[in-house]
């Protein structure tokens, strides 16, 4: 890639060639011609100024591109539209690739064992933050504050769960941060408490941002920001829907974008605690420039599959439990007419099904008064739908937002707790038969990104190294449809002022380079497949 960008400097145009073009139109027939690689054959690709000029035959495109177009060989592999991660948590996801993690060995040693090793190196009273705690692996008696307290009793601790929806804390993160006994737990969440009323320092839902809005971070958030960019182009990601919260995410966006150094398109979300400030400050959807825009307000209706807090309409497998509404249904109406009127779009995340209706309510209530959302109204994850519902989505003109990764870390816990409802779950087949508009991300740091990865579990709904059978394989996507939701779907629900996820004229020239065709490869193989390159508005630059 760096000799590429090298070659990139000073050409006013670029002929792609010596590979196959494919977007979602081409995915379902073979090349116009078989490529060539460095030969005079094969479909072509012409950009100019950003945008696609022409495609076809190489001869005709070098005739029409004259002087100061430079050659692109695709060596043999392919050209795609730039992906969309449709659900990323940016920043996030760059501080879970630095912090400590626990890996598969979840038990208080190795959790000791990583802190001693960072200990030596933390300054008085510095922050600790350890990451990927997964809940089912622990016993529940293994995490109470005094055995954190144990591990290290001088600096505050916080461990995050992998799904990003509880933590815990040592007693003195807790002090640092006011949580007692007396301490309310706000709506939607829980303060773990023993039999004396005292926390245990675990924090559920809502409850962990009585910790999580604490921790001190002394990275610059621009250079943070630059830095994630530069990790999501290495996997071909072109434009990403960043659901991360922090305002200073929201100035570092900005600071790149004023700078020209926001080397990818970003839509930015507004969380649901702003929306008072949005509208008083007069903010509409998609107001900014063509990298960096502002998105759709995010609220939550539920938690988690694997906290057993995404709510559900009957109880899990087993339990009483149905899970957490972290927003009531009522609420969420309001939020959702408040925003409409705003002029702004909203994102609801919603996995179980009781929650999924909840969404759909909220959309149907704002619907019903006359309302119209400047962007589709889109719902998060919908990892577990109802019969009943699946038609509303088309109806309603709402997005499923979805991650196929979710499908390969999920499938097994959910068969466990959901039982024979995990016929209904990730059920991206079904919804696309009832004209849902379907898009694709990762829900990074939450789960492992990358549009490879997430092609292949769409396409087979199996980790070929983990699983020799597919998760409801009447579920499985076409290469097409899966593709059309990684890379075209996104962009047109984001508004940009360019058309962008197709090889076409006159469509922007968002690109992604790939060392092999996915058509000619296994999908069992596809996660094996490398990111060559990647281009943003004709430019695989990224500033420094």
């Amino acid at each position: 890639m760096t000799e590429r960008r090298r070659e990139a400097r000073g050409a006013k145009g670029w002929l792609f060639h010596g590979g196959t073009l494919l977007d979602a139109r081409r995915a379902a027939r073979r090349p116009i011609a078989s490529p060539r690689k460095g030969g005079g054959g094969g479909e072509a690709l012409l950009v100019r100024g950003g945008v696609i000029e022409a495609v076809g035959p190489l001869a005709r495109l070098r005739k029409i591109g004259g002087k100061g177009i430079e050659p692109y060989d695709l060596r043999g592999g392919a050209l795609v539209p730039g992906f969309v991660d449709a659900h990323i948590h940016l920043v996030t996801w760059l501080r879970v690739l630095r912090d400590p993690s626990l890996g598969e060995e979840q038990t208080p040693e190795a959790l000791a064992s990583l802190v001693r090793a960072r200990q030596k190196t933390l300054r008085a009273g510095e922050w600790l933050t350890v990451r990927g705690w997964v809940a089912r692996a622990w016993p529940a008696e293994a995490l109470v504050r005094e055995t954190l307290d144990r591990i290290i009793p001088a600096h505050p601790l916080v461990l995050y769960a992998a799904d990003g929806h509880s933590v815990w804390a040592n007693g003195t993160a807790l002090s640092l941060c006011g949580v007692t006994a007396r301490t309310p737990a706000p709506e939607g969440g829980v303060i773990a408490k023993d039999a004396r009323g005292e926390p245990t320092g675990h924090l559920i839902e809502e409850a962990a941002n009585l910790v999580r809005s604490r921790v001190p971070r002394l990275d610059d958030p621009a250079e943070e920001l630059r830095d994630a960019v530069v990790e999501a182009r290495r996997l071909g990601i072109t434009s990403a829907h960043d659901f991360d919260a922090a305002v200073q995410g929201r100035r570092a966006a900005q600071d790149l974008d004023r700078d020209g150094r926001l080397a990818l398109r970003l839509l930015k979300s507004i969380p649901a605690a702003s929306l008072g400030a949005a509208e008083e400050l007069g903010l509409r959807h998609g107001f900014g420039s063509d990298r960096l825009r502002v998105g759709p307000v995010k609220m939550f209706a539920d938690g988690t599959l694997g906290s057993s807090t995404a709510l559900l309409e009957s109880p899990y497998e087993g339990t009483t439990n149905v899970g957490i509404a972290v927003t009531p249904a009522a609420e969420l109406k309001e939020k959702t007419i408040r925003a409409a009127k705003a002029g702004l779009a909203v994102a609801i995340h919603a996995i179980g099904d009781r929650a999924v209706r909840h969404a759909l309510d909220a959309f149907e209530a704002a619907i019903s008064e006359g309302l119209r959302f400047p962007a589709p109204p889109r719902v998060e994850h919908v990892q577990l739908v109802g019969e009943a519902d699946i038609a509303r989505f088309h109806r309603l003109g709402v997005v499923v937002s979805a991650q196929p990764i979710h499908l390969l870390t999920d499938r097994d816990l959910a068969a466990l707790i959901w039982g024979e409802r995990t016929g209904r779950s990730f059920a991206w087949k079904s919804l696309l038969r009832a004209k849902a508009m379907l898009h694709f991300g990762s829900d990074a740091p939450f789960d492992r990104p990358g549009p490879l990865l997430a092609l292949q579990a769409a396409v087979l709904r199996r980790d070929p190294a983990r699983h020799t059978n597919a998760f409801h394989a009447e579920q499985r996507l076409r290469l097409g449809e899966a593709l059309r939701a990684h890379v075209e779907a996104p962009h047109a629900s984001a508004g940009w002022t360019v058309r962008l996820g197709r090889l076409e004229p006159g469509w922007g020239a968002d690109l992604t380079v790939l060392n092999h065709d996915l058509r000619s490869t296994p999908p069992e193989e596809w996660h094996r497949l490398r990111v060559a390159d990647t281009w943003v508005a004709g430019s695989n630059q990224i500033p420094k």
